[in-house]
């Protein structure tokens, strides 16, 4: 871990570091959106920014916000009950649950969802083998 790096970017670093998979950005000029992808295509992790408000929080400052998926139902709902998580942003009837990156969750615990959704990941098809275009 690099002093000074944003949770983001150590969680973008794990990643990395673990899978040997790197990041793609998806093509949206107003948004800050990265995936992390299987080999097969599938997603296990997006990185977003979004305002506060987007999720019934107070404030106008935006927060960076990981998604990630969990086979477990039950442990899906508990997390949503935590600070710091909210369902699956922005579709909740994938199985994804998303988590603020303000220092709220830990970064411990961050790692042990992205390993969650890599290992969920895993074995199913993906639905896009061809890498998204950079955006300039």
């Amino acid at each position: 871990m690099i002093k000074n790096q944003t949770i983001r970017e150590q969680l973008e670093a794990y990643i990395e570091k673990k899978y040997k998979i790197h990041e793609e950005q998806l093509p949206f000029n107003h948004e800050d959106y990265a995936v992390f992808r299987q080999p097969s295509g599938k997603w296990f992790a997006v990185f977003f920014v979004k305002p506060y408000s987007e999720f019934g929080l107070g404030g106008d400052k935006t927060v960076d916000v990981v998604s990630f998926k969990i086979r477990d139902k039950e442990l899906a709902e508990t997390l949503y009950e935590q600070p710091g998580y909210i369902k699956g942003y922005p579709n909740t009837g994938w199985g994804w649950v998303s988590a603020l990156l303000d220092g709220t969750v830990p970064f411990e615990d961050l790692c042990r969802w992205l390993d969650e959704s890599y290992e969920a990941t895993l074995h199913e098809p993906g639905n896009m083998n061809v890498p998204l275009e950079k955006r300039k």
